[in-house]
């Protein structure tokens, strides 16, 4: 009896089996690419986002930070369940507009990136609730921002080139989130 109560205890904890808070910091330590919740592959010296990634159907937590990555692929759209996305210290300059297809997303680090802009579709990410840019260009947003006015919480664009009127122009376009910015210089 007590077989078949561990038996059917193991069975119904099957998906906890996957260990959902195991942090995989090497793609060779993977052995079945559907337990793969968090992967930190920062400080790997890599170029480009590697495929295998793509493989991850559980991914929750990407780690890309501090890498010489030029480029975000298409294929990022796979992760579908994706919730934070840190692609900071690379060598990006343009965020694609695929990246709004990621609608899980709740934390992005985009910071320290030759970036000067964000896509449109940055509207779709309805859950985004942390967007870090720092030290990028960034200095404003698309109208259709708008649209994170309630679900963001944070952004995050300390030394970015702001002018006064940059910032006043955030604020009302988004009022609600915290915002995180450095004085004002006489940037033109």
């Amino acid at each position: 009896m007590k077989r078949l109560v561990l038996l059917l205890f193991l069975l119904s904890n099957l998906a906890l089996m996957a260990q959902p808070g195991k942090v995989y910091k090497s793609l060779s330590e993977v052995k079945n690419p559907e337990d793969v919740y968090i992967l930190k592959l920062n400080y790997k010296r890599l170029r480009t986002v590697p495929r295998q990634v793509f493989a991850f159907t559980n991914l929750r937590v990407l780690d890309l930070g501090k890498n010489f990555i030029d480029s975000i692929p298409a294929e990022i759209t796979k992760l579908t369940n994706l919730e934070e996305l840190d692609l900071a210290r690379n060598h990006i300059r343009v965020v694609p507009e695929v990246i709004g297809n990621i609608t899980s997303l709740k934390v992005l680090n985009l910071s320290r990136n030759p970036i000067l802009e964000l896509p449109d579709s940055f509207s779709n990410l309805v859950n985004l609730e942390k967007l870090i840019i720092w030290q990028t260009g960034v200095i404003d947003f698309p109208p259709s921002f708008v649209a994170l006015n309630y679900s963001l919480k944070l952004i995050d664009m300390r030394v970015c080139p702001m002018s006064w009127d940059n910032q006043q122009a955030i604020e009302e376009l988004l009022p609600t989130p915290q915002k995180k910015w450095d004085h004002v210089c006489n940037c033109k």
